[in-house]
């Protein structure tokens, strides 16, 4: 597999200084670089298409952090690897809310690079060995929080739901009050984040499939 590589650094002696490390990675080839955030995302709205984004923080007219919301938000299946000199926790937190699948340093040498980009371009997250915090830990923590837990009940309740049966039929078939229905469908609602039951169905497709 050739890795196509974008990066986006306003410093030009910086990127020639990549490319001159990349250069004898036989997989790894860069297609394209920007020099600040606005630019990167002009390439990619122009039909540039890299497997993954090399990017730094701190650029003039778009900086790194505002460029990585755009395109996790446009391209979401475009991975970005924050490569800069900060390492301060607040630097690297707002890069991964932004939605950066790692966060490397400009310390790190040729081999922790190719390191970075292969972890990343499989799916995974990758961290500087330098950096003052576990982020690993962190990012698995922030999974567990986006898990919707429903309870045995509330599942039972929901494939009722998407079966087309009303809050009295599902009442009547599990031998419950109407106001428990209401009350399971209010949390069921809450927990999914929708009001409609359109919106359940879409997510018992998509998360629960053969499990209700």
């Amino acid at each position: 597999m050739n890795i196509r590589i974008i990066i986006a650094d306003d410093h030009q002696l910086f990127i020639d200084g990549i490319k001159s490390i990349l250069a004898n990675e036989l997989d790894i080839s860069i297609i394209a670089e920007a020099s600040n955030g606005l630019e990167l995302i002009n390439l990619l709205d122009s039909g540039k298409h890299p497997d993954i984004i090399i990017t730094d923080i701190r650029m003039p007219v778009m900086d790194g952090i505002s460029a990585t919301k755009i395109i996790s938000k446009n391209h979401p299946k475009i991975p970005i690897l924050a490569l800069t000199m900060f390492d301060q926790n607040a630097d690297v937190y707002e890069m991964l809310e932004a939605g950066a699948k790692g966060y490397i340093t400009k310390e790190v040498d040729r081999k922790e690079l190719t390191q970075a980009i292969h972890a990343i371009v499989s799916g995974k997250n990758y961290f500087s060995k330098n950096l003052p915090v576990n982020y690993a830990a962190w990012v698995k923590a922030k999974l567990t929080e986006n898990i919707i837990e429903l309870t045995r009940r509330e599942k039972e309740i929901l494939q009722l739901i998407i079966k087309g049966r009303t809050t009295l039929e599902i009442a009547q078939e599990l031998k419950l009050s109407k106001f428990t229905i209401d009350t399971h469908r209010k949390n069921i609602h809450k927990k999914v984040g929708t009001k409609s039951n359109m919106g359940l169905v879409n997510y018992a497709l998509k998360n629960l499939g053969q499990s209700l």
